[in-house]
């Protein structure tokens, strides 16, 4: 008996550790394997003790309170001890990644697909990801509203935490020419529905065609009404009246 509470306990502890690890895995994989823009280590395989030493600094708010810090000052605010715990172990259990050359860095002589691959590491390879859900998709952006965004990166005037860290680092690296032709690539990309953009119009897609298929039978349903000054509105309410009864009755 006690055996098999064991196990339904750990079976519990992993499905926990998955789900605290998604947010995680948006920069550092989900393998733990990722460098993140070449700025964050890989974590898989660190050891436990060491991973929530780091998570409590966070938490506390005494460690890296700049730039990209402040990102995890604000994920780790938000776990309990046993969180913290129960991700050090999922992390430490992990199998060290393998070191992959690191993709090279911006440069002035760097051709525009080549600078659309660094943003392809946060904002996907054709632009459709949100990069833990703070930021937008870029695909299909206006090439006027893309060279906006990135020039006042570059003047420091856009968001000067968290990940607009991040863009400053990118975009001051970038001219002006190599900003217009990167704007205009983004501009030809398809723009990308999410999963949930998609459930969400189908879901409107159901609700319409129902409304259609209701109206119609209602106005069959008032052809059938014996009162010549009852209005539409009218027979509805009374049908509706009439369905509410027969479901009470059931």
């Amino acid at each position: 008996m006690k055996k098999i509470i064991l196990i339904i306990v750990s079976i519990a502890s992993i499905a926990s550790a998955t789900q605290l690890f998604e947010k995680c895995a948006s920069c550092h994989g989900k393998k733990g394997e990722r460098h993140s823009q070449g700025l964050t280590k890989s974590i898989a395989g660190m050891k436990a003790e060491e991973v929530k030493k780091i998570l409590q600094e966070y938490r506390a708010g005494t460690r890296n309170t700049y730039g990209l810090g402040t990102m995890m000052n604000g994920q780790a605010g938000k776990l309990s001890d046993g969180d913290i715990g129960v991700l050090a172990s999922y992390i430490a259990s992990m199998p060290p990644a393998v070191e992959t050359p690191a993709k090279p860095k911006l440069t002035k002589d760097m051709t525009t697909e080549e600078i659309f691959n660094r943003c392809g590491v946060c904002h996907g390879e054709k632009g459709e990801k949100k990069s833990l859900g703070v930021s937008r998709r870029i695909a299909g952006m206006s090439a006027k509203e893309i060279v906006k965004d990135l020039k006042e990166y570059k003047a420091g005037t856009r968001s000067t935490y968290g990940y607009g860290v991040m863009m400053q680092g990118q975009a001051t690296k970038l001219s002006d020419n190599q900003m217009n032709a990167v704007a205009i690539l983004i501009e030809s990309l398809p723009p990308v529905q999410s999963e949930e953009d998609k459930s969400a119009q189908e879901k409107a897609k159901q609700i319409t065609q129902e409304q259609i298929d209701y109206n119609k039978f209602m106005e069959e349903y008032f052809k059938t009404s014996t009162n010549p000054n009852e209005t539409f509105e009218a027979a509805k309410k009374r049908y509706e009246e009439h369905q509410k009864i027969l479901k009470e009755n059931k």
